[in-house]
């Protein structure tokens, strides 16, 4: 292997050991960053994670993604909502489980607390103050 090679994929292993510590940043506009293998795409699918043997729930798990968490870009999940709207969508989900399941209410949205809601608590906190300082 040449120097300028192993240069590169040390600075891809770099970058994505970056997108491991924050997985917000592998999803931007165009394109959301595979964790596993760093490939691009506009979104994961079902079959490329099948490749490294892992399913979407287990990728959010690994990587601290929120379970609703959509793995794809910004602009095609803009895409499909618009269409979701458009065709009323919404209207046509019949079961809601917190209206038919008394028992949720009362949880009161208990729910483990992901790396990426974390991450983004953290980043909401220091914007409150000045400097961005944390304590």
């Amino acid at each position: 292997m040449d120097h300028v090679h192993a240069d590169s994929i040390d600075a891809a292993e770099q970058s994505l050991d970056a997108l491991r510590e924050d997985p917000r940043l592998a999803i931007d506009e165009q394109s959301i960053v595979c964790l596993i293998c760093g490939g691009r795409f506009r979104q994961l699918t079902n079959t490329h994670l099948a490749c490294h043997e892992i399913t979407s729930q287990e990728y959010k798990e690994r990587f601290g993604y929120n379970p609703g968490r959509a793995l794809m870009s910004t602009t095609l999940r803009r895409v499909y909502a618009e269409r979701a709207v458009r065709v009323g969508l919404a209207s046509r989900i019949r079961w809601r489980p917190v209206v038919s399941e008394p028992e949720l209410r009362r949880l009161g949205g208990i729910r483990p607390i992901r790396l990426e809601e974390r991450l983004t608590r953290r980043d909401q906190r220091g914007k409150g103050r000045p400097n961005g300082d944390e304590v």
